[in-house]
């Protein structure tokens, strides 16, 4: 990667690295489209990968970067574009000033524990919701929390999030050993649990200043996370420290849930020593000064506040998926009774399983206003995002194949489709299609995905998936 200026995808220059890890290499960049500075990560592909391996690897690491984009919380650094180019993914997200927690535990020391319990509701806001979503989010640490320069939490690096799907991690073991669960360790599947524990050990690094299995080598660190309990953390208190043993349970079933860490870091946020009037700014002076250099170097923060408030858009919520197709409807396309599930907030499928297997999948979200842009703008931008990262799709990598795109008329207030298809490891001809129709129509952005098995790839079929879109599509206008 030359230093010099390098210019992604024709539109982001990549000014200075940040910094690397395991997932990637994250640079400050200016997206020279709108004018304004991003962080751009570069995923670190594994090394050694067959070519049909790599191909796996980045058609994951762009699926799950596009499902992290659709999750939406003040704690969670937004995800603006995902794209492919010399076959490495990239990912574009907000650029936020300030301090990573890690740092700021090494500047400062151990924290207060009222200030790690208000720290802590916000990450975990951000993993209810991408739980919520049907992704863990797997690297939760001290370095992967981001304090902007307002003295917000905001929880970043989805780059190795994962669907809840029970598998292990195919290309390695992504995360930290110190913040890695047992069960990630011993390659057992994750669950929400997982990122719970990952976020107890970092609550316990914030307020004893040091991490609770550190060790000098990190075969030494595993073992401790395997074997051994970590000290009680005297710092945090009584019921803080209660909390984060609780959390740091070896075995995922005896860790307290969601609700139960919010209801305590609630009752130890409101505590009289976090008092509103109490809770600044002794640590905040390093991080605001530097945020005021940024800003005044760069004049890259619009004032929103100048312009009015941003438009909100027609959908203040999305709409309930599994009502934008009858079922008579889906069955004439799908020549079959298929059977209806809600298979995660915001998707409906229609499943018709005997062979050959058939699949009709409708997805709907919302955007918000970000800044100065209004909901449909967000929705545009993401829109046309989506649009160039499909587009440089196109092509074979191993068994899989992606058509070009191609806009779809009379679909929404614009729309695509993009064909793909996955040839069966043990046939020369037969696998598996999908047509895709991505649409927006003002705030909303919604995918209609008609799914077959035991298909050729040619010809596809892109009357069904376009058809079923222009129901979606005057259903969503009702």
């Amino acid at each position: 990667m030359p230093d010099d200026l390098y210019l992604l995808a024709g539109r982001y220059r990549l000014i200075e690295r940040l910094g690397q890890g395991g997932a990637g290499t994250v640079w400050r960049a200016i997206d020279e489209m709108l004018d304004r500075q991003v962080a751009v990560k570069q995923v670190r592909v594994p090394e050694g990968l067959s070519p049909y391996e790599r191909a796996q690897f980045t058609d994951r690491a762009i699926h799950e970067a596009r499902s992290a984009g659709r999750l939406r919380d003040p704690a969670i650094v937004l995800v603006h574009d995902v794209l492919l180019e010399g076959h490495q993914p990239w990912i574009i997200m907000d650029l936020v000033t300030g301090h990573s927690l890690d740092k700021l535990i090494k500047e400062r020391g151990p924290l207060p524990p009222e200030f790690a319990a208000r720290v802590g509701l916000a990450v975990l806001s951000a993993l209810e919701v991408a739980h919520a979503h049907g992704m863990l989010h797997q690297d939760v640490k001290p370095a992967n929390i981001l304090l902007d320069y307002d003295g917000s939490a905001m929880l970043t690096d989805f780059g190795i999030a994962a669907p809840m799907s029970g598998q292990g991690d195919r290309f390695g073991s992504a995360g930290s050993p110190g913040y890695m669960a047992p069960e990630r360790l011993n390659e057992q599947p994750s669950t929400p649990a997982s990122d719970l524990w990952s976020l107890g050990a970092s609550l316990y690094t914030a307020v004893e200043g040091r991490a609770p299995f550190e060790r000098a080598l990190p075969a030494a660190v595993a073992a401790a996370v395997l074997l051994h309990e970590p000290p009680f953390p005297a710092r945090a208190g009584r019921h803080l420290g209660g909390l984060l043993m609780a959390m740091l349970a070896k075995d995922p079933a005896a860790r307290p849930t969601a609700p139960q860490i919010r209801q305590a870091l609630s009752a130890l946020a409101a505590s009289p020593g976090s008092a509103p009037g109490r809770r600044r700014r002794w640590w905040l002076v390093p991080a605001a000064l530097a945020a005021v250099v940024m800003v005044g170097a760069g004049g890259w923060y619009a004032t929103a506040a100048l312009r009015g408030e941003p438009e909100t858009g027609r959908f203040a919520t999305a709409p309930d998926p599994c009502t934008l197709l009858s079922d008579d409807q889906a069955a004439r396309f799908m020549k079959g009774t298929p059977q209806r599930k809600r298979t995660r907030p915001g998707e409906c499928q229609w499943v018709i399983d005997e062979p050959p297997g058939r699949r009709l999948i409708v997805r709907v979200w919302a955007e918000k206003p970000d800044g100065d842009l209004g909901g449909p703008a967000v929705a545009q931008r993401r829109f046309a995002s989506e649009k160039a990262t499909r587009a440089t799709g196109e092509g074979i990598e191993g068994r899989d194949s992606r058509g070009p795109v191609a806009d779809v008329p009379k679909v929404g207030e614009s729309a695509i489709i993009q064909n793909t298809f996955t040839r069966y490891i043990n046939s020369k001809e037969d696998g598996r299609s999908a047509g895709v129709v991505l649409l927006r129509t003002s705030n909303l952005l919604g995918e209609v995905v008609w799914h077959r098995e035991q298909v050729q790839e040619k010809p596809a079929d892109n009357d069904t998936a376009i058809d079923a879109a222009r129901l979606v599509s005057a259903a969503l206008q009702k």
